[in-house]
């Protein structure tokens, strides 16, 4: 038989030939093509689960921190009001710190003392169940707090009165001296009836200095000291402090400025020595100081040592024999009139844990410290 050869033909067998090619080219591609979508596949399956484990770490982790954060909240609440009771009574600062502990919700919590019942530790543990953490078996996460608060002896102070007392061992209960009259009269003030106590007036051991206790605050004018005994000084005073001494008796406006702050005792019954509130006007913040400036009967300067708090009697007398005097007492400065750098107040509490503390005067305020 005789093949023909046509151009046609041969140009058909090339398409032809070109065809096939292409086919097996396709099903080579698509054969790839298959084992991509099953690669795609599976690493999109990896990725959702990486997906829902970062969902667990951020929606579970984040629960924890919050219920963690909310418990901490309340422990640090509970030790603060717990320790506002000690170190004198302890029982009374357990009750207050679970009572304070439960109404935050946290009922169950542990309390304990240190330091001589001067340091109050409240400890809570609480199981939070966990949502997305549940597909790898963890159903609950334990958290633990803790917060422990104790009572400082403030180192910087707002709204003291410009009166003070020179640095000895205070007696609670004790009346004393605030500020002495001037004048020529007794160089002793009694401080009961029967005049079995006394304390020497300022100024009058080696003659008159025409210092009788006084401090110069917000300013060298009558005015302004009478101001300070009324409402307290507004800027902050520190143990540290220099303090130049208000000679002088100034018994007018010495009188004027106790009884301003007297006659704002709107309690039925009136606050006394024997029942008062925290918050009575007669509470007065005072600087305890040190005198380091004289020249001969003269006194210049004075330094603080710490703070104390008294409750005031009054003034008693008039004119040159115009004194203020006021019982000792132990009591708490709220936390809004207190302040310091943290290295003088870390230094005060570890002194406070030791019992060693020289600023030490009765009047504290409650510290959230390190346990």
């Amino acid at each position: 038989m005789v093949q023909i050869k046509s151009p046609l033909a041969e140009r058909w067998k090339l398409r032809l030939k070109e065809c096939k090619q292409l086919y097996s080219k396709s099903m080579a591609d698509q054969y790839v093509h298959s084992h991509d979508r099953g690669s795609v596949i599976i690493l999109v399956a990896l990725a959702l689960t990486a997906l829902l484990g970062f969902c667990a770490i951020v929606t579970d982790v984040g629960l924890i921190y919050a219920h963690k954060a909310h418990l901490q909240n309340s422990v640090d609440a509970a030790a603060l009001a717990g320790a506002q009771e000690l170190p004198s009574n302890p029982s009374l600062a357990e009750q207050t710190a679970r009572s304070y502990a439960t109404q935050n919700g946290t009922p169950d919590v542990n309390v304990t003392f240190d330091a001589d019942n001067a340091k109050i530790v409240v400890q809570a543990t609480k199981q939070v169940p966990t949502y997305f953490a549940r597909i790898w078996g963890i159903t609950e996460e334990q958290i633990s707090v803790s917060a422990a608060a104790m009572m400082v002896p403030p180192i910087t102070l707002s709204g003291s009165v410009p009166l003070s007392i020179q640095e000895q061992n205070l007696v609670y209960g004790q009346k004393y001296v605030l500020k002495s009259g001037g004048g020529s009269g007794t160089s002793e003030w009694y401080l009961d009836d029967d005049k079995n106590n006394s304390v020497i007036k300022y100024g009058e051991v080696s003659g008159t200095s025409g210092w009788y206790g006084a401090l110069e605050l917000t300013g060298t004018g009558a005015s302004s000291y009478e101001t300070d005994l009324a409402n307290g000084y507004q800027g902050e005073l520190h143990v540290g402090q220099i303090l130049e001494v208000k000679h002088g008796n100034m018994s007018g406006p010495t009188a004027e400025g106790i009884n301003t702050r007297l006659n704002r005792d709107t309690r039925v019954p009136k606050n006394t020595i024997d029942d008062y509130d925290r918050s009575a006007p007669q509470i007065v913040y005072i600087p305890i100081v040190r005198i380091i400036s004289e020249s001969g009967n003269s006194i210049h300067e004075v330094q603080i040592v710490g703070f104390a708090a008294f409750f005031l009697e009054g003034v008693a007398g008039n004119g040159n024999n115009s004194v203020v005097t006021g019982w000792f007492i132990e009591t708490l400065v709220p936390n809004g009139q207190t302040s310091g750098n943290l290295a003088d107040l870390l230094r005060t509490e570890q002194d406070m844990e030791n019992g060693v503390a020289s600023n030490n005067f009765g009047l504290y305020t409650p510290k959230l410290i390190a346990n």
